[in-house]
C-alpha cells in the first residue's frame, strides 16, 4: 500500500469521517450500511492511481460516498423515500472557480494586458517590472537603468493613464479588450464654393 495515499487519507479523510457518518445516517438504513459505505469510500480512494488532481479533498470524499450510495440504491429493488430525499445532504460545495468565473477572469486579464500595451514604452517597461514581475522599486530601477525617482514617476504616470483609459473607453464586455484610443479627425471646413 502506498504510504502517500495512506497519508492523504489520514490528513484529508479522517477529520471529516464523523461528519460523513452523520450525513450517511440520513440516507443509509443501518449502522452496518454506514460502515460499509465509509469502508468502500476508503477503498476507492486507496485504489486510485494518483491523488494529485484533487484540489479540495472534503467535497471529493463526500462525492465518492454519494456515488457509492447511488450505486447501492440502483442495485436495491426497494428504495426508501427518505434516503432519496436526504441524498442531497452529501453534496459539499467545490471550492474550484465556476466556468463562468474562469471565462470572466481571462477576459479581465486580456483587458488589463490591453491597457498595459497602450502605455508609453518606458512607462510600460516600469509597470511590467513592478506589477507583473513583482520587482521592487529599487530592483526595477537597476534592471532598467533608471533612478528610483524615475521609476516612481513612471508608475504614477502609468496608473494615471490607465485610470484615464478606463474612464474614457470602458471595457468591451464581449472580448475583454479595451478599444484603441479614438483619433481625432481634423475637420475640414466646408467652403461655400465646394458645394
Amino acid at each position: 500500500m502506498d504510504t502517500e495515499v495512506v497519508d492523504w487519507l489520514t490528513i484529508n479523510f479522517l477529520p471529516h469521517e464523523a461528519e460523513l457518518r452523520r450525513m450517511l445516517r440520513r440516507v443509509c438504513s443501518s449502522p452496518a450500511e454506514i460502515d460499509d459505505v465509509v469502508q468502500e469510500t476508503c477503498y476507492r480512494i486507496l485504489s486510485m492511481a494518483s491523488l494529485d488532481g484533487i484540489r479540495d479533498p472534503k467535497p471529493f470524499v463526500f462525492r465518492t460516498a454519494k456515488n457509492l450510495v447511488l450505486d447501492r440504491i440502483k442495485r436495491d429493488a426497494v428504495v426508501r423515500i427518505e434516503a432519496m430525499a436526504n441524498l442531497e445532504d452529501l453534496d459539499i460545495a467545490d471550492a474550484a472557480p465556476s466556468p463562468e468565473r474562469v471565462v470572466f477572469a481571462r477576459a479581465e486579464l486580456k483587458w488589463v494586458i490591453g491597457l498595459v500595451s497602450q502605455l508609453p514604452d518606458r512607462c510600460k517597461a516600469v509597470f511590467r517590472a513592478r506589477r507583473i514581475h513583482g520587482l521592487s522599486q529599487h530592483e526595477t530601477a537597476q534592471s532598467l537603468g533608471l533612478t528610483d525617482g524615475v521609476v516612481e514617476h513612471e508608475m504614477m504616470k502609468g496608473m494615471r493613464l490607465m485610470s484615464e483609459m478606463i474612464a474614457s473607453h470602458g471595457m468591451n464586455q464581449e472580448t475583454g479588450a479595451i478599444p484603441s484610443p479614438a483619433k481625432k479627425r481634423v475637420s475640414k471646413k466646408q467652403n461655400v464654393n465646394d458645394r
